[in-house]
């Protein structure tokens, strides 16, 4: 008996594996054959749904450029002895935000780290170009600010800083779940139009920083904005930043943008190809092309990634 029913299962396997290849063979056979390469093909227009689709959107299309100085929250800012303003990453050492709802312990690893940049000692991984700013840093603390493209399914920011792409969803989707929420330097963001109110959830962001006087933030970093302008060339964001790991509260800061004709786009990323030297006694990031040597040699215009090393 134990063999027979042993034969039976298997008789029964191999028929219900039949079957799937039969269905499989049938469906494969119903289906249409692709559209084969035609000289002559007239490509469909975008139509007027879309077009009245882009026409019902705010105009956000331009370059931007970040109001204030580049720390996350300038109005909570004490700048630090012999500030930099010209600084791309953001002021010079000992610059500091307050009002920051931290932990005890993590209001001290932020006061060791102030204390450390005052010696000469900081930390932070865009001055030598190893990664993007990411968010949040991104909408506070990065130079130039975005490049923004409206479109009726998403609100596309472009920074040319390592050509950072924030894509912003506002077809209705959710976050995705579990393991599909894959961690990155700009997180997953969506939104919902209130009126000309953008109102954006994005999560998902690595471990890091606030701006380059490395307020830390953890991995589970919540942040939400509320993005309209507020005048014709005037963009303002009020964010609301969570971080169950190291806050007590929910942190409110607000930025403004300033739209301008004049800011060059690149398609190479800022960073590409540079490399880091020490010229007269100053770090330095040497995009290609550039003589560091020659540069020296004659006073210059402060440019971007300038390190003074204290003694």
């Amino acid at each position: 008996m134990a063999g027979g029913a042993g034969g039976l299962r298997r008789v029964s396997g191999a028929v219900a594996l039949l079957a799937g290849v039969t269905l499989a063979a049938s469906v494969a056979a119903q289906a249409p054959a692709p559209a084969r390469p035609d000289p002559n093909y007239v490509a469909p227009r975008i139509g007027e749904a879309y077009a009245k689709a882009i026409a019902d959107l705010p105009d956000w299309n331009g370059s931007w450029s970040t109001d204030g100085v580049l720390m996350f929250d300038p109005a909570h800012t004490v700048l630090g002895p012999g500030t930099d303003l010209a600084f791309d990453t953001g002021p010079l050492e000992g610059s500091y935000l307050t009002g920051i709802p931290y932990k005890p312990e993590y209001q001290k690893q932020y006061e060791a780290a102030i204390a450390a940049s005052l010696k000469g000692e900081v930390h932070d991984p865009m001055g030598d170009c190893r990664q993007p700013h990411g968010l949040p840093r991104q909408i506070g603390a990065s130079p130039g600010g975005p490049e923004i493209i409206m479109l009726p399914s998403q609100v596309r920011m472009t920074w040319y800083w390592f050509n950072a792409t924030r894509r912003i969803y506002t077809d209705g989707r959710g976050h995705p779940d579990g393991d599909d929420l894959v961690p990155s330097y700009m997180g997953n963001s969506i939104g919902k139009w209130e009126g000309d109110t953008l109102v954006v959830d994005t999560v998902g962001m690595h471990a890091g920083i606030y701006d380059r006087s490395e307020a830390p933030h953890s991995d589970q970093v919540h942040l939400t904005e509320r993005i309209r302008l507020i005048g014709p060339d005037w963009l303002e964001d009020q964010m609301t930043v969570e971080d169950p790991v190291m806050f007590t509260a929910p942190w409110h800061v607000t930025r403004t943008f300033h739209r301008r004709s004049h800011i060059p786009q690149s398609e190479a990323a800022y960073c590409e190809g540079g490399r880091i030297e020490m010229v007269g006694g100053v770090q330095k990031l040497v995009l290609p092309g550039e003589r560091p040597g020659a540069e020296a040699a004659a006073p210059a215009k402060p440019r971007p990634h300038h390190r003074k090393r204290r003694r």
